[in-house]
């Protein structure tokens, strides 16, 4: 443990991601044993349902505000992390996507990032897991107190494998059957697309827009200087394409203090819909970029 300990350190203060995510990331690679997850999870394209295709199939608890349901079919998702905790705004929870859209995971964990960097790529078994919406937001998690919320870490890490760029899904060591995994953590311009749906989950960018300070000069302050919720400040984004999208920034997170850019910026992050509100998710202080 003390050496899977040390290990994940060692990583952490050797990755560094930029905020430009136009191009395939490089993840770890860990070979067929991580130091994280389930190795023993078979990933089988026959159980293989994709992002879009299981919010169809759930679409009776997805199209609601606040609905969960639990997952009774040996369904598998093949994914890739594009947001984490690393820089503190994402708080116990991964975003992932795949070809078809994103989705947040809910994990009651931190320090996620040190073994599940942007460009990860997961099979996820979602037989036992909770599927649904908080504030209209798609999720996966665990039941809590009679609603979706984040599930154990313990039973993540059950329902978790990490992978490489070709999955085995063979069941004979002498002779595996490769699959490619496709998914990639790339980056969608907001204005690119009419179905804005599709971005939930994914990470988007937004150029030549401008943050509203409402007169204070930190991105998050917690001096009371600005209304909060959840010990987040919201920003309005002036310039967005959509009315009232704003740029959501904990208080807790690295960049807390960060001046808050007076000119034209690029925007990149993790894209929700809270309750209406379109929101966007910073995951490092890279991802605000100034012109």
């Amino acid at each position: 443990m003390e050496k899977i300990k040390i290990f994940a350190a060692l990583l952490a203060g050797a990755m560094c991601f930029g905020s430009c995510m136009d191009k395939d990331w490089e993840a770890p690679d860990f070979g067929d044993n991580p130091p994280y997850g389930n190795n023993e999870i078979v990933p089988a394209p026959s159980k293989k349902i994709t992002i879009a295709e299981l919010k169809a199939k759930y679409a009776d608890v997805f199209s609601q505000r606040s609905a969960y349901k639990l997952v009774d079919e040996d369904l598998q998702l093949f994914a890739v992390v594009n947001g984490n905790d690393q820089g503190g705004n994402l708080y116990k929870q991964l975003s992932i996507q795949d070809e078809t859209g994103g989705i947040i995971v809910g994990i009651n964990a931190t320090d996620l990032y040190a073994l599940m960097p942007v460009g990860q790529k997961i099979v996820i078994n979602l037989k036992g897991l909770y599927v649904g919406t908080y504030g209209s937001m798609s999720q996966i998690g665990g039941e809590y107190n009679g609603g979706l919320g984040r599930m154990d870490e313990n039973m993540w890490k059950a329902n978790v494998r990490l992978v490489g760029d070709k999955v085995s899904v063979g069941t004979s060591e002498n002779d595996p059957v490769y699959i490619p995994m496709t998914a990639v953590a790339d980056t969608i311009d907001f204005y690119s697309t009419s179905n804005n749906n599709e971005l939930v989950g994914r990470i988007v960018r937004l150029s030549g827009v401008t943050i509203t300070g409402d007169g204070t000069q930190i991105l998050a302050p917690d001096d009371g200087s600005v209304s909060l919720t959840s010990n987040c400040a919201n920003r309005n984004i002036n310039g967005a394409p959509v009315r009232g999208m704003v740029l959501r920034t904990s208080t807790y997170s690295d960049f807390a203090s960060r001046p808050i850019p007076t000119g034209k910026v690029d925007i990149y992050g993790v894209c929700t819909h809270f309750n209406g509100t379109w929101q966007i998710l910073m995951r490092t202080n890279s991802d605000l970029v100034e012109q």
